[in-house]
């Protein structure tokens, strides 16, 4: 019973020793509150990158794609099964986009994607991304609706003529226009990535749309010629915006037609009726494992035709992006615990200077009958103690930030007058978070184990003293 009276008699009358407990506290809640933030900011990036790409994708190593996709198509069914539950052809190229603003021609580099929008929104959450300019989500369709054509010159003269059925000119006049409205709107469809159709201010402030509803873009691609390849050109009538939340699709997708991008590019058969695609999207039925089953569609394939297929996973297609997450949360938890080991540096100097300056005590405990188990027992257990008291308020203190993070990010961003969540970067309403107990108990338990093993070499120096040799200080 001793041990813990004086363990708990130190702790209160030993101040130096807040010092260790208040680096053990800050070290504690700085590794919850990092680690929370990293979670919530991977899985979100994960659900993205996922809902973006299928589980498994079946790629041409030729830009221009193939032919066959039927077949492939019945081959990946034939050797999966019924661990297929959706699959979609799809054609992606590079390609510049041209938008008119303001009387200029903008122009930025982007990736043309050609789907047929139901069957890609079966095989992830492809549907969940399109929105309009208000926010709310639109159905996957490329159609362009009728009220669209209105917001043309011409469409814009139409609606203010008066509809007269008596009026033989104004009639005929209202056909031209409709006419012009027509063509001015062209009928196929193109939905934006969020970011290439909008400025975003930031700070609160609403999204400046450059790329209205209705508004016509132009897109420039790589076209099969019959001895080389060249350039082709053709616009579309913006319908909608596709906002994943990360900008490096938003920035750059656009999503077109497949048949009209392969009819344009010179990559559609019309003796045949089908069009060439670069790109299967395949949707696998949860459970399954998708690496295995993607080495066992890449030796099928490979059996179709050598060298022309290449089937990767999701994870696999974003590799180094996952990869480099994974790898930076790695070395600021190695970072980060430096501030625990500090802690513990300072549990050993303070340790030191108490055996040192407790010898007198310690030999009067081992005259009275004090074991030297007993002895090493007080400093271990004043060790665990410290650590224990730092841990369990730096995991409170930790949680409790995490919880409230965003309305501590809003009265820090008033108090410096600038945003430190940056909605500008991620199209984020709020920071995300995620609280792994596992990774509250390795921290916790590692920061109660540096704790104990810097009191050990002093625990174990007052342990060896003999009580003759500590009473001569009396």
């Amino acid at each position: 019973m001793y041990k813990y009276l004086l363990c708990w008699r130190y702790l209160k009358t030993r101040y130096i020793a807040l010092a260790s407990v208040v680096s053990v506290m800050l070290g504690v809640a700085t590794m919850i509150v990092v680690n929370a933030v990293m979670a919530g900011f991977a899985e979100k990036m994960r659900d993205r990158l996922h809902g973006v790409l299928a589980d498994e994708l079946v790629e041409s190593y030729s830009l221009n794609g193939f032919y066959n996709w039927e077949d492939v198509k019945a081959r990946v069914k034939a050797v999966a099964g019924d661990q297929i539950t959706a699959m979609a052809p799809t054609m992606e190229t590079p390609g510049i986009l041209h938008i008119r603003l303001n009387g200029e021609v903008m122009t930025k580099p982007v990736q043309i994607i050609g789907i047929r929008p139901l069957e890609r929104a079966q095989t992830g959450d492809f549907a969940e991304f399109l929105v309009d300019e208000k926010g709310h989500q639109i159905p996957p369709s490329f159609e362009v609706p009728e009220q669209y054509k209105m917001n043309t010159p011409a469409g814009s003269v139409l609606r203010d003529l008066p509809d007269d059925p008596n009026d033989e000119i104004g009639r005929r006049m209202r056909e031209l226009l409709k006419q012009q409205a027509d063509d001015q709107a062209p009928d196929a469809g193109a939905i934006l990535g969020y970011a290439l159709a909008t400025f975003h201010h930031g700070k609160g402030r609403p999204d400046t749309f450059v790329a209205p509803p209705g508004a016509t873009i132009s897109l420039l691609f790589p076209r099969m010629g019959e001895t080389r390849s060249d350039a082709g050109f053709d616009t579309f009538t913006t319908i909608g915006y596709f906002k994943s939340g990360m900008s490096e699709y938003d920035s750059t997708h656009v999503y077109v037609p497949l048949e009209v991008l392969q009819q344009r590019r010179n990559l559609y058969d019309h003796e045949k009726g089908i069009g060439a695609v670069n790109q299967i999207q395949i949707k696998v039925r949860a459970g399954v494992d998708l690496d295995a089953l993607a080495e066992k569609l890449q030796l099928a394939l490979e059996r179709l035709r050598p060298m022309t297929y290449r089937v990767s996973t999701w994870e696999q297609k974003q590799g180094p992006l996952l990869g480099a997450v994974a790898i930076e949360q790695s070395i600021l938890n190695i970072l980060l615990f430096f501030i625990i080991a500090v802690a513990g540096f300072g549990i050993l100097a303070i340790f030191s200077m108490i055996v040192v300056e407790k010898t007198r005590d310690i030999g009067i405990l081992k005259a009275l009958g004090a074991s030297t188990a007993g002895i090493r027992g007080i400093f271990l257990a004043y060790g665990l103690l410290l650590g224990a008291v730092g841990s369990g308020v730096g995991m409170a203190g930790g949680l409790l930030f995490v919880h409230y993070i965003n309305d501590i990010e809003k009265v820090l961003s008033t108090l410096l007058g600038r945003r430190v969540f940056d909605d500008s970067i991620y199209y984020f309403d709020k920071i995300p978070t995620i609280v792994e107990p596992f990774t509250i108990a390795w921290i916790v338990t590692g920061a109660l184990v540096i704790a104990v093993s810097a009191s050990i070499w002093p625990a174990e120096r007052a342990a060896r003293l003999h009580p003759v040799r500590a009473l001569r200080y009396e």
